[in-house]
Parts: structure tokens; C-alpha cells; sequence
């Protein structure tokens, strides 16, 4: 569910072991040149002509379309829908593949979907791409990429999988419909009318994961408990329930007659108690009927398609064109290079993992450190207005099964108003938020949508953007946020070393799971190298089981970024600066990273 990805940027810190034993070891060296996939046209050089009717008529369409899909979606991307032309769009949150025509309403809905992406492509590419503008050249890139993307996963329904402890859609709804603004009185209708489609979304869950483990493609019974144990955990306590209290809140804000009120909140009360507690104990036992199934205990890649699929999601999420070949040579001499630079931090300072164990950060609650942030960075990312954002912390509830913290993206024609949320749950350190503060909200990602709404990019452009791109940016201003604590410069370069080569060693764990077939024997004797303990190992292969390619956005985005700032580096010369890099970045919009190397050349 692509879309539910775009509206929740999660922060993945499940665990950051400090990577300090055995740094002298072999360094594997050399990269080759991505092999990009698929080809983008080559811009003009020349000035172009204005915008081009035709193609931007299209460009609204696919928009519409895309945007409206579920009504989920259309809401945390649109507060005013019939100011993009969307009137009348039906409750929904979509559908559920099945390869029984009858729970998909006809056809299977892959081939409907395959039939849509081929059709919308066939009309993408009959546009010529000298004629179009550079803001629709990027549209264009951004749209064909996708498309192209899109069409070869779409051969492998089986290995789609929406549910997950951390980021699957059982985990995030609660938050979504705790969210869900009321700008109208008609907010509240739609919202009510939803509900009821929860529960039947869910029935086609539990119908597609029945279907998975019929055919030996249902999740691990550890990843199935997980989820399990959480819906029953959302559903136990059902009077007391946060959907209640947080529909009250925000029906109260209305102004509303205390009649109609009233009426409201009995049919919310009704809906919940109707629909979507049922729905989440419907999952429950049908996931629970699946549990012992299972054939696959290891990686995708031992499902029959399961390489090329694994390879495209990759491809997809990251925003990178690289082959698995290249990637794992990437990550490799990152993880070697910031080793080197750890190594080299603790010969400055000895002292350094003392100093490390005993961190004091200027703030410590998530305001202030905001506040600090905005004024730090100042000189080194151009201002962005983002003064209207909330900060709120994860119901007791949820505290268990949720991230660390994470970025509400706001719809675009109301991205003023944003909201960062904390899980206060006590196995996260709270004294350690600057740098979570530093990803999820400024510069993170606050800060970079933003700049990038505020520069009024086109809203096709937007939608489609890779995670890896809005979770490279936040990755890199993570680990840049600790010049702004303080701290020394050997202590400084060996957080943010150490916070780069664990990700990078997560991701070619998650690698070494999903595309060569390793075994938890084989990936312990791998991270054996780095100084992980067995037990740590073993969690890392069932997290990586969990949510395949979960890291990946965060690692490869991060590294995408540093490379093209040294190209920055090379081709400015004396003019480059940090600001002006970032200046570029926040200037062109959320994009594939080849798109951004492209525009680096012109």
C-alpha cells in the first residue's frame, strides 16, 4: 500500500548497537557505476517553452485519479480536494488482491491495476519530452520511473505484504484516524462513513493472507504473534479506546450544535464498536487460523520470483537505480569507511565511548530542541517558514508496536499545519531525542516538505516521490544535527560515524536475507565481524524478516545524497557551500537520485 507509506514517514531506530569491536578487519573497495533503470530522456539544454496544455491536463488526471484512490489518502493529501477538481469521490479505502474474482468486484484487481499502469504509460510516453517545461520534464521522470517500476512488481501479488509489526497497516490505521482532520462539518460525515469500510478491508486482509497460506507464502508464526497480539492489544479495552476521546476532541473544536454533537459521537461510539474493533479481531483470528503454515523461514529470494521482486522493491523505495550488486558494494565501503572513521575518533580521544555512554545534549524535551535546531542550523540550510507544527505523544496503547517517533506529512494545500509524534514507551531513551527531533522535523522532515510544498512543485510529483529520497534527506540532517550538539569534533565524527554504519550494515544484512538466501548462521558469522553478539544477530534477521527493505530508504537515500554532494564538490569548486547544496536540493523537490545527478551535470 504504497500510499500509506507516502503518509507516514516512520523512524526505524529499533536498535543502534555501538559498532566499536574488532574495526581492523579486510576492506572490501571499489564501486561500479549504477546501471540505470529505467532510462530517462535527456533533458533540453535550451530554454523551454511554456507549460504544455495537453500534458498538464494529463498530468491533473493521473493525479486525481491516484490521489483519490482510497479516501484515506485523498484527505491527508488534500484538505480542499474540489480546488484540484474532486468532487463526489466515493468512501473507500480501495481493495485488497484476490485472486478469486469475487472478493476483488470482477477481474482480479492485479490485472486491473497492470491494465491501468500500462495504460497511463502508453499515454506518458506520447508526449515529447523537449517540448515540456523543467518542472514537468521532472514530473514526467519522476511519473515514468514509477510506472516502470509498478508494472514488473505488479507480477508477483503474493510477495506484496501490508502487514507488519512496525510499519504495516494495522499498525499505522490507529494513528491515521486519530489525525483525521475536521476542517468541515463534512469531514465528519465522510470520516463516519469510512469506518464501516474498515472492516471490510480487513475482511479482504484476512482473505489474502488465507490466500498466501494456501499457495506457502504466509509471513513467519513470530512476525504472525506480533501482529496478533497487537490488534487484540488495540481491542481490549474497547470504552476507553483513544478513537473515541481524539473524535470528541476534534468534533468539540467544530463549534457544532451540542445536539448534533451529541448524534455524532453515539455513531462514532456505534462505528467503532461496529466496525472497527470487529475488524481488528476478524484479522486476528484469521491470521491466528494461519499461523504453522509458513514454508519460507529465510528471505524473499527463496519464493519463486522472489529476487527480481525484492530487487524492484528496492529500486522503489530507495529512489536508486542501482543493481543489488552495486548497492552491496556501496553500503560495504560506506560501512569500511565509517569504521576508518571511528577508529580514527577513538585515536584522537581515547576517551571518546566514555564520553559517548555519558552524552548530555543542549535539549532534551522535543520543543526546545526544535527551537535549538532552527536557530543552529540557520546558517548552513536556507530558512524555511515552520512555525505551525504540534507535537504529540503515541497512545498508551500503541506505545508498544510503534516507532520511536514520526513525521504526520500534511496535505499539500495546508502543509503549514504539521505534527511529529513521540512514543514516550520507556525502552526509548527519551534523553537522546535531538537527533529523532533532527529527522522528523527540522531539518528533517518537516523542514523538507515544507520547502518542497512551499515551492509549489506539481502535486503528481509529490505523491509519487521515494521514500528513499524524503528518508535519505532525513537520515543526512540526522547525522549532520550533531554538530549542532556541542560536542567535540572526534565525538561528533563518531556518532555520526556510528549512526551511518549501522544503517548501512542493517541494510546489507537485510540484503544478504532477501536476495542471497542467507541463513541466521551465515548472517551471525558476517556480523561477528563487527563485534555483534549471536542474540543481537538473531534479532536483526527477524526484524529484517518482518519488514523486508525497511532500512534500505534510510541507508541508500543517505548515501545517494552524499554522493551527490562530493559531485556538488567537484563541479562548483570554490562556490560550493553546504547551504547552497542544500539550496539546490530544497530547490528541485523530491525526486529519483538520478534525476538529481542529472540536473548536478546541467
Amino acid at each position: 500500500m504504497k500510499w500509506l507509506a507516502q503518509l507516514l514517514l516512520v523512524l526505524l531506530l529499533i536498535f543502534t548497537p555501538l559498532l566499536l569491536l574488532l574495526l581492523y578487519h579486510q576492506f572490501l573497495s571499489g564501486q561500479e557505476q549504477p546501471d540505470n533503470i529505467p532510462q530517462i530522456p535527456t533533458p533540453a539544454a535550451a530554454d523551454l517553452p511554456t507549460p504544455t496544455p495537453a500534458f498538464g491536463q494529463f498530468l491533473e488526471n493521473v493525479f486525481r485519479n491516484e490521489v483519490s484512490s482510497n479516501t484515506i489518502s485523498l484527505h491527508y493529501s488534500l484538505a480542499n480536494p474540489a480546488e484540484y477538481g474532486i468532487t463526489n469521490a466515493p468512501v473507500t479505502l480501495g481493495t485488497v488482491y484476490s485472486k478469486d474474482s469475487s472478493n476483488s468486484g470482477g477481474s482480479s484487481n492485479n490485472e486491473t491495476a497492470g491494465d491501468y499502469f500500462a495504460d497511463i504509460y502508453e499515454q506518458l510516453i506520447s508526449y515529447p519530452y523537449q517540448t515540456l517545461t523543467k518542472e514537468e520534464q521532472l514530473t514526467y521522470d519522476t511519473l515514468l520511473r514509477s510506472l516502470n517500476l509498478a508494472m514488473k512488481k505488479n507480477a508477483s501479488p503474493y510477495l506484496e505484504e501490508e502487514l507488519g509489526p512496525t510499519t504495516g497497516f494495522q499498525a499505522q490505521l490507529p494513528i491515521l484516524l486519530a489525525e483525521y482532520r475536521f476542517y468541515t462539518e463534512a469531514d465528519v460525515r465522510t470520516y463516519l462513513d469510512l469506518l464501516p469500510c474498515i472492516y471490510d478491508y480487513f475482511k479482504g486482509l484476512a482473505n489474502f493472507e488465507k490466500e498466501k497460506s494456501a499457495v506457502g507464502y504466509f509471513m513467519n508464526d513470530k512476525s504472525a504473534q506480533a501482529i496478533i497480539d497487537q490488534c487484540l492489544s488495540f481491542v481490549k479495552d474497547p470504552d476507553s479506546n483513544f478513537l473515541i476521546s481524539t473524535f470528541e476532541e476534534k468534533l468539540k473544536a467544530l463549534g457544532l450544535p451540542a445536539a448534533k454533537q451529541t448524534e455524532y459521537m453515539l455513531e462514532n461510539r456505534t462505528a467503532l464498536f461496529s466496525y472497527v474493533l470487529p475488524a481488528y479481531e476478524l484479522l486476528a483470528d484469521a491470521m491466528k487460523g494461519c499461523l504453522g503454515t509458513n514454508k519460507n523461514p529465510y528471505g524473499l529470494c527463496h519464493y519463486d520470483g522472489g529476487k527480481e521482486y525484492y530487487e524492484l522493491s528496492v529500486q522503489a523505495a530507495t529512489g536508486s537505480d542501482r543493481t543489488i550488486k552495486e548497492l552491496k558494494l556501496l553500503l560495504q565501503d560506506a560501512v569500511n569507511s565509517h569504521m576508518a572513521a571511528i577508529a580514527n575518533a577513538i585515536a584522537k580521544d581515547p576517551g571518546i565511548y566514555e564520553s559517548y555512554l555519558s552524552l548530555s545534549y543542549p535539549e532534551t524535551e522535543p520543543q526546545k530542541i526544535m527551537e535549538h535546531l532552527i536557530r543552529a542550523s540557520a546558517s548552513d540550510f536556507p530558512a524555511v517558514d515552520c512555525q505551525k507544527y504540534e507535537i504529540k505523544y503515541i497512545p498508551e496503547s500503541l506505545q508498544d508496536y510503534v516507532s520511536p517517533a514520526m513525521y504526520l506529512i500534511p496535505p499539500m494545500d495546508d502543509y503549514e499545519n504539521n505534527t511529529i509524534y513521540i512514543n514516550p514507551n520507556p525502552s526509548y531513551n527519551m534523553d537522546e531525542l535531538f537527533p529523532t527531533v533532527a529527522h522528523e522535523g527540522y531539518p528533517g522532515h518537516l523542514y523538507q516538505n515544507v520547502a518542497a510544498l512551499s515551492n509549489d512543485i506539481h502535486p503528481l510529483r509529490y505523491l509519487l516521490a521515494p521514500s528513499g529520497y524524503d528518508e535519505g534527506w532525513a537520515t543526512y540532517v540526522e547525522i549532520y544535527s550533531y554538530r549542532y550538539a556541542g560536542f567535540s569534533e572526534a565525538l561528533t565524527s563518531f556518532l555520526g560515524s556510528n549512526q551511518a554504519s549501522t544503517l548501512c550494515l542493517y541494510s546489507l544484512a537485510d540484503i544478504f536475507i532477501h536476495y542471497d538466501g542467507y541463513t541466521p548462521e551465515q548472517l551471525a558469522g558476517y556480523l561477528e565481524n563487527y563485534g555483534f553478539p549471536r542474540a543481537m544477530s538473531d534479532l536483526i534477521y527477524e526484524t529484517m524478516l518482518d519488514e523486508p527493505g525497511a532500512y534500505l530508504p534510510y541507508a541508500v537515500g543517505y548515501l545517494e545524497l552524499e554522493e551527490a554532494k562530493a559531485r556538488a564538490k567537484s563541479l562548483w569548486g570554490n562556490e560550493y557551500s553546504d547551504y547552497r547544496f542544500h539550496e539546490f536540493l530544497m530547490e528541485l523537490g523530491p525526486v529519483p537520485f538520478s534525476v538529481i545527478h542529472q540536473r548536478l551535470e546541467e
